[in-house]
């Protein structure tokens, strides 16, 4: 049962590092201050 649990979290833990370092390489965490303003540009 312990043996399961350990293996099912790991499974997630790498699991959710793989998504993180899918997104990091496509570039969505690089300017996180951008999506603040995008709210008050005017769209053309």
């Amino acid at each position: 049962m312990v043996f399961w649990t350990i293996i099912g979290s790991l499974a997630g833990g790498l699991a959710g590092m793989a998504v993180y370092l899918y997104y990091m390489k496509q570039g969505q965490f690089e300017d996180m201050e951008e999506v603040k303003y995008q709210l008050f540009r005017e769209e053309e």
